[in-house]
């Protein structure tokens, strides 16, 4: 299929591939390497047609904005990733402790999903930036490619570390799946429309996000959690061919020498020296935060040599930040001022609530309540509906014009009612309040995220969109990484502590092991001591989500300093 979409005139790709020609400095051409891409391929040079978002639009152009010829079929190619990084967020959460069971690495389980959000974290600004130099149409090819290989990976891996490494790949290219989506969409829609469209967008991935937890559970119970990840396989498949008709290279995209120039500037252009600062340092860290009372000891020196290094390394990646001349990971300059740092503060926060809480619910249902993998499941279908509904309701607000930071205080204020709501979750009593309490943090997720990412992106001008977005997604993975990681070491901390005594006499280093490893090993005990287990998990998660709880007022306290308006871009 063939459009005559087009990103920029014929004259102002000629100004500024002119432009690029006669600077000979690399860190030039980094900067004036132009955002603006034509995502469907053009054949004249005609005027760009009026659903072409410009750096400088008019409120009257925007407001008349129709999509055009091949709109629909890009939405198709970008809605299939959007579906699948919601589908393999769910799935993994409600699977990720009979999976691990089954390895007998329990203790270890927090790996299955960090290994995952640091490649993901790592590789979203990266996509926004190669965008740049290479087009949408190559960086969504790469990240939906590299994503579908790594799910393919794990549904092979013959033990947990394999499983852990291709989870890896997969985050390499899931860090692109909703990035390119978000970006693509800005070429097309005009700021003041996208309301409506980024809501379209929640609810597929609310959609996928339903169907990863009612589907993960039933799956490894019946064919095997390897399916989990190999029916993802065929909807990247659906992605890359369609996206292969309709996505073209955009016009404006300078000729550096040819593809070897453009390689060649890539690599003087791209912060790999932070990034690899930044996935290091990270790595590190969880391992120390893993093992600290874990494996080894707090006070020990493998935990405290981590925990030093990693601080060491995150040092590090602030001064390159600062001082280097390519195009840094996060703009501190991006940073800069109470606004800015302030919707990432709320963005943070909200991050480490809301996955901590995602991390820690399907544990609670499985190792509290004892449900099966497919029952705890489909207690996550109703609940994990209320994310789209949150996210129709920030687009309908944001449409209607009410106030961005309004959206964020209402979503950061529901987060924070469902993680106070789940401190109270007990290991008897009525079950069906937990469908009640599960509602509230699962809306205020789909309010949250939306709102956050157009309120930061609001802050700067067009041409710095596609860095504004990748650095919302950046900060909001870092937050994702820590709320879990740091959740999960509570919950392995007092089991630790805690079951020697639990048990009594039955107690040996075997057991206590294999109960920290094993989900499915409480089942083998006697029905006290089942009983007197599933209460020590009860105690654990309820100190863990006491610290989710902590995050997400956090995030709230901050929503107040806000001061965004409505769905408009300053400048």
């Amino acid at each position: 299929m063939t459009s005559s979409i087009e990103r920029y005139t014929a004259d102002n790709i000629n100004n500024e591939a002119q432009h690029v020609s006669d600077s000979d400095s690399n860190s030039t051409l980094c900067s004036d390497a132009g955002e603006a891409s034509a995502l469907l391929e053009s054949q004249s040079p005609k005027p760009p047609p009026s659903y072409v978002t410009f750096p400088e639009t008019h409120e009257e152009e925007e407001e008349k904005w129709k999509p055009g010829p091949g709109f629909w079929c890009v939405e198709v190619a970008l809605w299939a990733n959007v579906f699948l990084s919601g589908f393999d967020t769910t799935i993994t959460a409600s699977t990720y402790a009979a999976i691990s069971s089954e390895f007998g690495a329990a203790n270890n389980a927090a790996w299955l999903t960090t290994s995952y959000l640091i490649t993901n974290t790592a590789f979203q600004p990266l996509y926004g930036r190669l965008s740049d130099l290479f087009g949408r149409r190559l960086c969504f090819f790469v990240s939906t490619a590299t994503f579908m290989a790594g799910c393919l990976g794990c549904s092979v891996a013959p033990v947990m570390l394999t499983l852990n490494i291709m989870r890896a790949v997969a985050g390499v290219g899931g860090g692109g799946l909703i990035t390119m989506a978000t970006i693509i969409n800005s070429d097309m829609i005009p700021f003041r429309q996208r309301g409506m469209y980024q809501a379209m967008q929640n609810i597929l991935y609310g959609f996928g996000s339903v169907l990863g937890a009612s589907l993960g559970g039933t799956i490894a119970e019946t064919v095997g959690w390897r399916w989990c990840f190999l029916s993802q396989v065929p909807v990247s498949l659906v992605a890359l061919v369609v996206g292969y008709f309709v996505l073209k290279n955009p016009l404006d995209l300078v000729d550096l020498a040819g593809p070897k120039g453009r390689l060649r500037s890539a690599l003087q252009c791209l912060d790999l020296t932070g990034a690899t600062l930044l996935v290091v340092g990270l790595v590190v860290q969880l391992l120390g935060l893993s093992f600290g009372g874990n494996e080894y000891p707090w006070s020990s020196v493998p935990v405290v040599a981590a925990l030093v290094t990693s601080c060491v390394l995150l040092a590090g990646f602030i001064v390159v930040e600062a001082k280097t001349k390519a195009m840094p990971m996060i703009p501190l300059r991006m940073l800069q001022g109470w606004q800015p740092s302030v919707v990432q503060l709320s963005n943070l926060f909200s991050g480490m609530a809301a996955y901590a809480y995602m991390f820690l619910i399907p544990l609670y249902f499985q190792a509290v309540r004892g449900d099966s993998p497919s029952k705890a499941g489909l207690r996550l279908v109703m609940p994990s509906l209320a994310c789209p509904v949150g996210g129709v309701m920030a687009g309908l607000l944001m449409q209607h014009g009410i106030r961005l930071s309004y959206n964020v205080r209402l979503g950061t204020a529901m987060t924070l009612i469902g993680n106070m709501l789940a401190v109270t979750l007990g290991t008897t009593g009525d079950r069906r309040k937990e469908f009640i309490y599960l509602v509230p943090a699962t809306l205020g997720l789909g309010l949250t995220h939306p709102s956050i990412l157009f309120s930061f992106v609001s802050l700067f001008e067009h041409r710095d969109q596609a860095v504004a977005t990748s650095t919302v997604y950046l900060i909001r993975s870092m937050g994702t990484i820590y709320g879990v990681t740091i959740t999960s070491a509570i919950v392995q901390n007092v089991l630790m502590v805690r079951l020697p005594a639990t048990l009594g006499e039955a107690a040996t280093d075997t057991l206590v092991e294999k109960l920290r490893r094993s989900v499915f090993a409480l089942r083998e005990l006697s029905p006290e001591l089942e009983m007197a287990v599933r209460a020590l998990y009860g105690d654990a998660l309820r100190i863990s989500f006491l610290a989710s709880t902590a995050f997400a007022l956090l995030a709230f306290l901050f929503s107040f300093a806000q001061r965004t308006g409505k769905l408009q871009r300053n400048g």
